[in-house]
């Protein structure tokens, strides 16, 4: 399944204050910035080198571009200073902001994001490395997290506007809208009982595979949540792909994934946001695999 991408900007053209802090934190000036693709969010992504030869990646973004994605780094900021050093999760060096731009710089991670569409090889070792941090993040080392069913209680709930404004929806689902508005709200309610701390937006572009380590990158979307839910975001992504272990046979599960497949339905008919212009048709596609998975969970229950 192809991915959405924001538009990137050099980092030439970052005003002349953020590339100081970048110069500055490094200790150095920077001779080398390669941008980055992959990725929802608008602004810089770049891999940095500098006269000393530090490398550093840069993730910076200004409310010109996008009015909310400088809150979601905000909120990733928060998210790696609770996390603190697990292998799985990348080095945070400085922040930046000025009620304006916010930026990030993480250390540089020599690797490459793995294979899209997915291979096998790929897949067991993400899901590997994925069992590790929730160990590590289950309790959640920030307990002040918020908690994923709150924050994205809006978009989980979107079964009702489906109905409100009268949408078109798959074959198979016909007459049937008010029955998966519910299975989203069980989905909903186990969400709120979860502990663990989640990535929640884990897709190929926000992984780093390395010789000897998986980072997971992009923390922008964390919150507590049942433990599962990180894994079910993944076979999400993975399951057109490649060969998957199967999940357990529970409601909550099957009500998350129906939640998010409205979310995305209802979403995929919306005018694009500010600098992300493929995000509608990203939309239409992922929601269609979602909602074929909760066809296929409800027929075997």
């Amino acid at each position: 399944m192809a991915h959405a991408a924001g538009v990137r900007l050099p980092f030439e053209k970052l005003p002349a204050a953020v590339r100081a802090w970048v110069e500055r934190s490094l200790g150095s000036v920077v001779v080398s910035a390669a941008t980055q693709q992959g990725g929802f969010s608008p602004g810089v992504a770049a891999r940095l080198v500098t006269a000393s030869g530090r490398r550093a990646f840069l993730k910076a973004v200004g409310t010109e571009l996008n009015p909310k994605t400088p809150e979601l780094f905000r909120l990733e900021i928060t998210a790696m200073q609770g996390i603190g050093t697990v292998p799985m999760a990348p080095v945070l060096y400085d922040v930046y902001d000025d009620g304006d731009w916010v930026g990030m710089l993480f250390e540089d991670i020599d690797g490459r994001m793995p294979a899209h569409p997915w291979e096998q090889a790929d897949a067991d070792r993400v899901l590997g490395a994925l069992e590790e941090l929730t160990d590590a993040l289950d309790p959640s080392p920030w307990p002040d997290a918020p908690l994923v069913a709150e924050r994205s209680h809006d978009f989980l709930s979107r079964w009702d506007l489906v109905l409100r404004d009268g949408l078109a929806v798959p074959d198979w689902i016909e007459g049937r809208v008010e029955e998966l508005a519910e299975l989203a709200r069980s989905g909903v309610r186990a969400l709120a009982e979860g502990k663990a701390l989640a990535h929640y937006d884990l897709r190929a572009d926000n992984i780093i595979l390395t010789d000897d380590r998986v980072v997971f990158i992009d923390w922008a979307h964390p919150g507590l949540a049942p433990r599962w839910v990180d894994t079910v975001i993944l076979h999400a992504e993975m399951r057109t792909s490649v060969t998957l272990p199967e999940l357990p046979d529970d409601e909550a599960i099957t009500g998350f994934v129906a939640a998010v497949g409205g979310g995305l339905w209802w979403g995929s008919a919306q005018p694009a946001p500010s600098g992300i212009p493929t995000v509608r048709p990203w939309q239409r596609e992922s929601a269609l695999m979602h909602l074929d998975w909760v066809r296929e969970r409800t027929q075997r229950s």
